[in-house]
């Protein structure tokens, strides 16, 4: 896998810089607005969204990403969707216990697990990848 494409790779860059960039310090020189948006919930989902996108280019064809939101009791939601609910909160849409459910978080308590897991096999043909649902300000990202 290149570099370019490693979900591990950094959403912010500097020239001539290796690693994770100083966080502080380039909000710091940020403008206002800009840092706004940066630290937005949308901004966060986006972001997700990239990553899972270029984690699912880089597996097998029998194997997907899943993604759990955790839950402050230790619960997990199986995410089919989420989204930015106003500026600073989530809004999931999956299933807990096999019941649909609606789970709503700030994003600042907001937790995600992501695995992989094999795509089941259905008459010896396997099911096709299962997307995930990703919306911010009306726009859908699917990853």
């Amino acid at each position: 896998m290149s570099n370019n494409s490693s979900i591990l790779r950094p959403y912010l860059t500097l020239p001539g810089a290796t690693g994770m960039p100083d966080l502080q310090k380039e909000l710091a020189n940020m403008p206002a607005e800009q840092q706004h948006r940066f630290e937005s919930s949308g901004e966060f989902i986006r972001r997700l969204a990239a990553r899972i996108t270029k984690w699912r280019a880089a597996l097998p064809e029998d194997e997907e990403p899943a993604i759990y939101a955790l839950m402050s009791n230790g619960d997990a939601v199986a995410v089919e969707s989420i989204g930015e609910d106003g500026h600073s909160s989530v809004v999931v849409e999956g299933r807990l216990d096999g019941l649909s459910c609606m789970f709503i978080s700030h994003q600042s308590s907001f937790q995600v697990v992501c695995y992989t897991r094999k795509i089941e096999q259905v008459d010896d043909e396997p099911k096709p990848r299962r997307k995930i649902g990703f919306h911010v300000g009306g726009e859908e990202l699917e990853a």
